[in-house]
């Protein structure tokens, strides 16, 4: 029986983060059902988008060519189709609840979570998103 891996973007400017979330995510059994592909700029991110499908987006919002939740926003218009997860230091209500108006599934704090909830959260994201974009199409 073939087994599906879900395909993570994780957009990320900070090498340390990257290898703590693979680290958190192995910890919690999720890396063995995952494919994990990071960038560290969003226009990297379009780009591989573009040239690869993916099943949900890891996002932080302080980036080297964006920052903040215009982020999001981008995202959202470059791949309305992928749900994205925001993956940020910045544990701030207002910041959390534009992201989500600009298109964020999740928003998620950095330092905040295990590898069980990330897992969670991917798992969760992935296997809603699709079913919420066919209700819509309705």
């Amino acid at each position: 029986m073939l087994s599906y891996k879900k395909k993570i973007l994780v957009v990320e400017d900070c090498d340390s983060d990257v290898s703590l979330l693979k680290h958190m995510l192995g910890s919690a059994g999720g890396i063995k059902e995952m494919d994990i592909a990071s960038v560290s700029r969003l226009i990297d991110a379009f780009q591989r988008i573009d040239e690869e499908r993916f099943d949900v987006i890891l996002l932080d919002l302080n980036l080297i060519d964006m920052d903040g939740v215009a982020s999001v926003s981008a995202l959202a218009a470059e791949a309305p189709h992928l749900p994205i997860i925001v993956y940020s230091g910045m544990e701030d209500r207002r910041i959390k609840e534009e992201a989500l108006l600009c298109g964020a599934s999740q928003y998620l704090v950095k330092g905040h979570e295990d590898g069980h909830s990330l897992r969670h959260a991917i798992n969760l994201a992935s296997g809603r998103y699709p079913a919420m974009q066919e209700r819509s199409a309705v």
